[in-house]
């Protein structure tokens, strides 16, 4: 931590030290990767402009089924008023923050998407009509009761409000048992509701775009001559609510088009458990990780602070690209010390015979030498066919670049915003719970992922497929594809150990 200077005072303390400004030019420098085809990484807002937006850090609630909300629950909220998200003046210790990180990571939501539209709070108030109305892939209810990605909140003027969880909805898995494994990647459909229409109208840019510019804002690349997402900028509305409209008859919990990504090359919910020990952030390792100051500085980067900035290239107008809010100091640095001890969860796989053997043929096929023990990651980014970067460039020169390369498709990696030209060698760690493999979540089970089947254009995946698509190759990383049916059991019986 740095020094303390006349600048920290009247800051929150850890351990009797003030704790880091977290938005700064400094630490913004050269902490982007550059982007594959511009050779310069993403812009971001000053310090300055950060500093000027409002913080917004409410307390916030859960949501329960309508048929287990506790007596007089939301006559209780409103009892309490507005509270703070935490209270940075009580905590002391690293403890103490990483407790207030956790209430963080659980409360913290999605300013723009409050709202006390009727027909969204009738949603969760009678239990028949709830469950009529009830998408069970997305509605999903823990054991006790509560309805995963909802909070309620009390806002300033007194008024209890419906919103969105931020880092708890994507990030927040089910288990079976009705129980939660904080940051493992949600395994519910986060696709909108009918009850969450009214949530997501605060994501609208004003004043209203065509579905086709929208689209374009959100993934466009107009540096690529080859750019997927050109034929939608002044394609009619009918046209792209077609498309958006397509099924594409693979499970979607996991996967996610997110902003600056693409619907043609999905992104899988990212497994936040273990990341305190990840050298990058991102599947194409748009990020570095320094440490816990770097995870809050990604998470305000990804709910509140992309202002979709690339080179001479700007993607939303300039009264969309102003701050509406963003989060105290304090809150945001308590989240990344909460996120960086995230610690990886004993498998209930035991480490018997045939597990045994598996880690012997891992050891023998050379596994290792990309995914070493303890971590299961070397923590290099490996090159995607077709890219070359510029080894002369001191942007790549601070790269740990693997020598490997593994023919996997490239598509997120060059021909998104999100493209660096490379992936990040992921974790094996925790692959007994995640539900989708890959980095767009292609394919569902480790049997799969090592069956040559999935090399083939004619192939069925068992994950995401793409807007219309029924059948794909599954190309990259065929160690492993020739092993016999005997040696590949035994490796999956050893991964699930992990």
């Amino acid at each position: 931590m740095a020094q303390a200077s006349a600048s920290d005072a009247g800051r929150p303390t850890i351990d009797g030290r003030p704790i880091p400004k977290i938005w700064t030019d400094e630490a913004l420098a050269e902490w982007a990767t550059p982007i594959a085809g511009l050779g310069i990484a993403p812009g971001h807002f000053s310090d300055a402009e950060y500093d000027r937006a409002p913080i917004d850090a409410l307390r916030t609630y859960p949501v329960y089924h309508p048929a287990r909300e506790p007596k007089g629950y939301r006559d209780w909220m409103k009892a309490q008023g507005p509270q703070p998200l935490i209270e940075p003046d009580r905590l002391k210790t690293k403890a103490d923050w990483i407790a207030a990180g956790e209430r963080v990571f659980d409360q913290l939501d999605t300013a723009v998407a409050r709202t006390d539209d009727p027909a969204a709070l009738a949603h969760f108030s009678d239990p028949s009509a709830f469950d009529a109305a009830r998408d069970e892939r997305h509605d999903v209810v823990t054991k006790e009761g509560i309805v995963l990605d909802y909070r309620w909140v009390v806002e300033r003027d007194g008024k209890l409000k419906l919103s969105l969880g931020s880092c708890s909805s994507c990030h927040t898995h089910l288990m079976a048992d009705g129980s939660v494994l904080k940051g493992a990647p949600s395994n519910f459909d986060l696709a909108p509701t009918a009850a969450e229409r009214a949530l997501l109208a605060g994501f609208d840019p004003q004043p209203p775009l065509r579905r086709g510019a929208k689209l374009w804002q959100f993934f466009g690349v107009p540096w690529r001559a080859d750019d997927l997402h050109a034929q939608w900028k002044s394609a009619p509305d009918e046209i792209v609510a077609a498309f958006q409209r397509l099924d594409d008859g693979g499970p979607v919990g996991p996967t996610f088009d997110r902003f600056n990504g693409s619907p043609y090359f999905t992104t899988r919910m990212v497994d936040l458990i273990g990341v305190g020990q990840r050298r990058y952030l991102d599947a194409t390792g748009t990020h570095v990780n320094r440490g816990p100051e770097d995870l809050a500085r990604y998470a305000i980067l990804v709910e509140f602070a992309d202002n979709a900035v690339f080179g001479k290239h700007r993607f939303i107008t300039e009264r969309n690209t102003q701050l509406k809010n963003r989060p105290s100091d304090a809150a945001a640095y308590a989240l990344g010390l909460y996120l960086a001890s995230l610690e990886h969860v004993a498998s209930p796989h035991p480490l018997d015979a045939e597990a045994r053997d598996g880690q012997s043929v891992f050891e023998h096929e050379g596994c290792a030498q990309c995914h070493p023990a303890p971590l299961y990651t070397s923590n290099e980014l490996f090159r995607v066919a077709d890219f070359e970067p510029d080894p002369r460039d001191p942007a790549t020169a601070r790269l740990h670049i693997s020598d490997y390369r593994i023919d996997t498709d490239p598509g997120l990696a060059l021909r998104t915003r999100k493209g660096t030209g490379y992936y990040r060698v992921p974790t094996l760690r925790g692959l007994w719970y995640r539900e989708l493999l890959e980095h767009s979540g292609s394919i569902a089970t480790l049997e799969e992922w090592f069956d040559r089947a999935r090399l083939e254009p004619d192939y069925v995946p068992s994950g995401w497929r793409g807007p219309g698509v029924k059948q794909r190759a599954v190309p990259g990383h065929e160690y492993g594809l020739d092993l016999s049916d005997e040696e590949k059991s035994a490796l999956i019986a050893f991964l699930r150990t992990l």
